[in-house]
């Protein structure tokens, strides 16, 4: 064998290793949040939707979004346009976390791709829903160009957030869920539950965290603060 095919062999060697190497350390990544897909078979409103998982339709919350209610003002559209995009569609949801209520709270990317709660705040068929969604600057962006183009909510000179509405008409107890997410996360198995500051707020699984609006809601649901929380 002469040296130049030698060289080559080992060139290509040294790119076969590269390749193997980078599947190998995507794969955490791609695997780090779960995931499944399935088709919506429901649509409650506009930010909740009822998705088939091994066989059983199981509700979605979507992740830093909050749409108008039913009886708001564009409610009705914001459930008609989650319905044009997603009804009797295969979706894959990337879980967030369970709420208190049992449903599931992620993200729903449609068949091409593109993200619902995404879609829904550019249309200004929903909100940020900035408390629980921090550091979510997509969504911060497309709401304040679906804002300054008065897409529709915008199009009313002062529209009502969701999360006021329902305080104002007292729609907030455990018949009408109102929080999509919390800034306390709970943690099903051990019913302990954490405060942002805690060092175990990000890693329980998002099978076996439950959301909490307040501390106190988190009280009232017979959870204790996590005993290494500041």
């Amino acid at each position: 064998m002469s040296m130049r095919h030698v060289w080559q062999w080992s060139r290509r060697l040294q790119v076969s290793y590269g390749v193997v190497w980078l599947l190998l350390m995507a794969v955490p990544i791609l695997g780090h949040a779960e995931q499944f897909t399935g088709k919506v078979v429901g649509i409650s409103d506009g930010d909740t939707i009822r998705v088939l998982r091994e066989g059983k339709a199981v509700k979605v919350r979507l992740y830093g979004v909050d749409a108008p209610e039913k009886t708001q003002a564009f409610g009705t559209k914001a459930r008609q346009f989650t319905a044009t995009l997603a009804f009797q569609k295969d979706v894959t949801i990337v879980i967030h976390a369970t709420d208190r209520y049992g449903r599931i709270v992620g993200e729903v990317l449609l068949p091409d791709g593109r993200n619902l709660g995404q879609e829904l705040v550019q249309a200004g068929m929903a909100w940020w829903y900035k408390p629980y969604a921090p550091k979510d600057t997509m969504l911060a962006q497309l709401e304040a160009e679906a804002h300054a183009a008065k897409r529709g909510l915008w199009a009313d000179t002062h529209p009502m957030p969701p999360w006021a509405w329902r305080k104002e008409t007292h729609i907030a107890s455990a018949a009408s869920p109102e929080a999509a997410s919390g800034e306390v996360h709970g943690t099903r198995n051990t019913r302990v539950y954490h405060l942002p500051s805690c060092p175990g707020y990000e890693r329980m699984k998002p099978t076996n965290r439950v959301l909490f609006a307040t501390e106190a809601e988190a009280q009232q649901a017979g959870y204790r603060r996590a005993k290494n929380c500041p």
